[in-house]
């Protein structure tokens, strides 16, 4: 069966779809059991955004969520599904503003993971005092804060991995983003830790293209 073109692909309920700058989604593609994590979170996780994501990675968030407020941690979730259209106004925003930077700042619609509805953006309130700007809330040293060193350490015990680690680049496509976590269930995120391998590099090696760039 010829593959077709990624600007026609649906991965359904595939967990370990890829989602690269060469092989996107369509337009018209989304998952069909989001759920509201504000029905599930406190608002000092949620800040009030209304961030959807899979309900399939909504039990184990959650429980990663409470065990980090246990440990004294202040958890924020900044982002979580986001459709074709919500990508590319992130995209053309960051394209007027910085055109010769946004590859680095943000995927073009159609190649973002957000899509999946499997991946979270996580914040830190301690972020700001680290970089020093008051109102930051993406930065490399979100891995510096307390939040961030602890998800790097336990993440992929709750079937989480660090979509796009430090020095992958050169596989992945997308630069360093501690904060940019996606969930593959416990048994893929232990063996990719175990690897020291991203997803990306994993299913480039392991599977087929998925579709036609």
């Amino acid at each position: 069966m010829p593959l077709a073109n990624c600007s026609e692909r649906f991965p359904g309920d595939d967990l370990l779809a890829v989602v690269t700058l060469d092989f996107g989604l369509s337009r018209d593609f989304a998952p069909d059991d989001l759920t509201p994590l504000a029905d599930y979170l406190p608002l000092s996780v949620t800040l009030g955004y209304p961030t959807e994501v899979r309900e399939v990675m909504l039990k184990p968030l959650v429980k990663m969520i409470e065990d980090m407020l246990a440990a004294g941690l202040q958890p924020r979730i900044l982002s979580g599904y986001r459709s074709y259209i919500a990508q590319t106004i992130a995209w053309n925003k960051w394209n007027n503003l910085y055109p010769d930077h946004v590859s680095i700042i943000s995927a073009p619609p159609g190649h973002s993971e957000h899509q999946l509805g499997t991946v979270v953006d996580f914040g830190s309130p301690e972020l700001p005092g680290v970089v020093g700007q008051p109102d930051i809330e993406f930065h490399t040293y979100f891995y510096k804060t307390s939040e961030g060193q602890w998800l790097a350490e336990n993440a992929y015990k709750y079937g989480f991995t660090l979509s796009y680690p430090l020095e992958a680049f050169e596989v992945t496509g997308f630069y360093y983003e501690p904060w940019h976590y996606r969930y593959v269930g416990e048994d893929m995120a232990q063996q990719l830790h175990e690897q020291g391998l991203s997803l990306t590099e994993y299913q480039l090696a392991e599977n087929p293209p998925p579709c036609l760039p």
